[in-house]
């Protein structure tokens, strides 16, 4: 008889005890996800299930004590994103067009918010795309320093990418911004949680309406931001002036993935390459990943989700 999807995961995930453990809270509620799962966790390389570990201690840390109210926010996030989805490839594009929108349906909704938010950090360990990314993250971007770096990350979320820069015998400095300071409240508590005693500067700023910046960085990040604004284009020109001239920065951008607060749709890697050039950016690598590592050439022509991450510098 043949090992079953859970057997399979546990025999894949050995020696990976934070991942083991968030597998197991989610199959607890949700055991019907384990071929999906086995799917994402299959394909990924030995230094990939580094990087997914490492998110997983992490994760452990913030979700402590709560892992089975996370793993339930993480299927009901599943849940709205499979509707917006169907809507999707229904309608050939995303159900929401305006910050407004996104923000009357779901950021004002603090109920809402509270399930998807949850539900969001989960899939840092268990989406393939998600992982990859950070992989990249970790390997090319915090990896590939060669010289002391000051950091600056907007729109930081869970805070993991700005905790783990900071582990970084290079990072000199580090500012997280975002135009939310409930989101920062809750990045700050994140960090604290996960034991970051590197200061951080925390901004509440309006990237698209700020002002000349008054500082420069070697290093910037903006990960799973661009597709929640009408204008990403502004977004890159205002964060281009924020770079030193030898800096770099890092950009993650979903192709094709609804969700409940995507209003900018990215479609091919030539609308992202276009949108970096286009700010004064000269792409230095892009590349992508594909949920459960499909074949990108047949993910891009079915329209199902692919993460690209992009290295770039002033040009």
């Amino acid at each position: 008889m043949s090992a079953s999807k859970d057997e399979q995961l546990r025999a894949l995930l050995a020696g990976r005890p934070a991942t083991s453990a968030i597998v197991q809270s989610v199959l607890a509620v949700w055991p019907e996800h384990a071929a999906y799962l086995l799917k994402s966790f299959s394909p990924r390389s030995p230094s990939m299930m580094a990087a997914t570990e490492a998110a997983a201690a992490a994760t452990a840390k913030l979700i402590a004590g709560q892992e089975a109210t996370f793993a339930a926010d993480y299927r009901w996030t599943c849940d709205r994103l499979r509707d917006e989805e169907l809507f999707f490839h229904r309608e050939g594009r995303y159900r929401l067009a305006t910050f407004a929108e996104a923000n009357a349906e779901v950021y004002s909704d603090h109920a809402y918010m509270g399930h998807y938010v949850n539900g969001l950090l989960l899939t840092q360990v268990l989406w393939y795309n998600h992982v990859a990314t950070f992989e990249m993250f970790l390997d090319e971007v915090l990896g590939g320093a060669r010289e002391p770096f000051d950091y600056l990350e907007v729109g930081p979320g869970h805070g993991l990418m700005v905790y783990f820069a900071a582990q970084s015998p290079l990072c000199r400095r580090l500012e997280a911004w975002d135009v939310s300071a409930v989101s920062l409240r809750e990045t700050k508590a994140a960090l604290d949680t996960l034991g970051l005693t590197q200061p951080v500067a925390f901004t509440e700023t309006d990237i698209l309406r700020a002002g000349q910046p008054s500082d420069a960085f070697d290093l910037v990040v903006i990960s799973e931001v661009l597709e929640h604004l009408e204008t990403p284009d502004r977004a890159l020109a205002f964060l281009r002036g924020c770079l030193r001239p030898n800096g770099r920065i890092f950009i993650n951008v979903p192709l094709n993935s609804p969700s409940p607060d995507h209003i900018y749709l990215f479609e091919t890697p030539d609308d992202v390459r276009a949108l970096v050039e286009g700010a004064g950016l000269a792409v230095d690598r892009l590349s992508l990943f594909a949920t459960q590592a499909k074949a990108i050439d047949s993910a891009l022509a079915s329209r199902i989700s692919v993460s690209a991450g992009v290295i770039a510098r002033p040009a």
